[in-house]
């Protein structure tokens, strides 16, 4: 049986999902809290599995407490990246400041150049250090 969920094909350009998600790696690259909070709608959420923060005090707090524990990331390689209209699905390998190496990926709804919900995980980290 054959499945198809959705109708409309990702795009590969650079449109404008593709701009705020390399807005959005840069900034965190830098792991300044205030120029990555610009990039988020006022009402946006952040979706983990540890619970849902909603607000620009909220993911302010979730984004200190993860580059607390990871510190600031560098940015290696966009392994997947798909945008299909407000959504844009990335797969990515970041390098910590001290070396350890991660592949992650994230889920963004964008609208009116900013996030509207963020969904990002962990697929694997290259050093075998747990999180």
């Amino acid at each position: 049986m054959n499945t198809t969920i959705g109708t409309s094909s990702p795009t590969i350009t650079a449109g404008a999902g593709r701009l705020l998600f390399e807005r959005f790696m840069g900034r965190y690259e830098h792991g300044q809290i205030e120029p990555l909070l610009e990039l988020f709608s006022p009402e946006a959420e952040i979706v983990t599995f540890e619970g849902t923060s909603r607000g620009h005090r909220a993911i302010g707090e979730w984004f200190t407490q993860c580059l607390a524990t990871e510190g600031p990331s560098v940015l290696v390689s966009t392994d997947h990246f798909a945008e299909d209209g407000d959504v844009v699905r990335y797969e990515a390998t970041m390098v910590s400041l001290d070396g350890v190496v991660r592949q992650v990926y994230g889920v963004l709804t964008v609208g009116d150049g900013h996030i509207l919900a963020y969904l990002p995980g962990v697929i694997a980290n290259q050093n075998g250090r747990s999180f």
